[in-house]
């Protein structure tokens, strides 16, 4: 690094280059020659992205794994709610109690669930994530109307 004094208490070379750099924030001032151009460009293209290819190849690597959460996450939504329904049927029908009958709502209510149960609308063929979230309503329905303890 090669530093001279200007006779005014000012260094010049590459000191006062740096400082320069300083107060530009770092960008030289000037056009940029042209080799450093070429160097500048070359370097964006290989900075080693990885191609459309590598990346469509990485997102379906991803979407198996989707795939694996969606059945495992769908089975068990099927199974917790097929659990709930067995469990109230049962109760309802008095099974699984020993020498005891169930403690039912009155007599108007379980009209009305039977209601409520009749008007549930669901196209079972179309698969939709709606119909089983008004399942599950219903079945909240069904067990908030339960007696405590059912």
């Amino acid at each position: 690094m090669s530093m001279t004094w200007d006779g005014a208490g000012e260094m010049e070379g590459d000191a006062a280059t740096a400082r320069q750099l300083a107060k530009a924030g770092g960008r030289a001032e000037g056009p940029i020659p042209a080799e450093k151009k070429k160097a500048k460009a070359s370097s964006k293209r290989g900075r080693g992205r990885p191609s459309r290819d590598a990346l469509a190849a990485e997102l379906s690597a991803e979407l198996a794994k989707v795939r694996s959460m969606l059945k495992e996450s769908g089975e068990n939504l099927l199974t917790r709610l097929d659990g709930e329904l067995v469990t109230l049927a049962r109760y309802l029908s008095g099974q699984g109690l020993p020498d005891e009958k169930p403690v039912l709502p009155p007599a108007e209510a379980l009209s009305e669930m039977i209601l409520q149960a009749r008007a549930l609308k669901v196209k079972p063929h179309k698969g939709r994530v709606k119909d089983l979230a008004r399942i599950q309503g219903l079945l909240e329905t069904l067990a908030s109307g339960m007696p405590p303890g059912a």
